[in-house]
């Protein structure tokens, strides 16, 4: 074991801002390249959405949206809340290095079931955020 004095001195030399360039960065072990993350590959090789009708509960789907993330996962639960024909809504993100979120949506009945709920979500937040664009560019012309 080092004395107390070398110890401190090579953690002050650590810090200065010379050896911080010296220092050997990790490389990134199983993260994947930020580009695959959002992109879907160009040979149709993934679906953007694929539907897993569930054999245990009635009127459920599971959606998985490739390439999406808490952001999507999270607008469209909560928009599905508001609708009084789902009764259960909620995604999850399977693993945090895959890029995808499996979102599972429970209607009350077959008509209008699971996906046009899904569909009429997913149009009410784009014309909420279509509004709130508008608010923007009103109040940036203010200004």
């Amino acid at each position: 074991s080092l004395p107390p004095w070398p110890r401190s001195r090579l953690r002050a030399s650590l810090r200065s801002p010379r050896n911080r360039l010296a220092l050997p960065l990790a490389p990134p072990q199983n993260k994947p390249d930020d580009f695959d993350v959002w992109r879907l590959p160009d040979d149709d090789s993934v679906q953007k959405v694929t539907v897993q009708k569930d054999t245990m509960v009635p009127n459920a789907v599971t959606l998985v949206i490739e390439r999406e993330d808490h952001t999507v996962g999270n607008l469209l639960r909560m928009e599905l809340l508001e609708d009084k024909e789902v009764l259960f809504s909620g995604y999850r993100v399977p693993h945090p290095l895959e890029p995808a979120i499996q979102l599972k949506v429970q209607t009350k009945s077959e008509d209008p079931g699971p996906v046009k709920a899904v569909d009429t979500a997913i149009e009410r937040s784009v014309a909420t955020l279509d509004k709130i664009g508008e608010a923007f560019a009103k109040a940036k012309a203010r200004h």
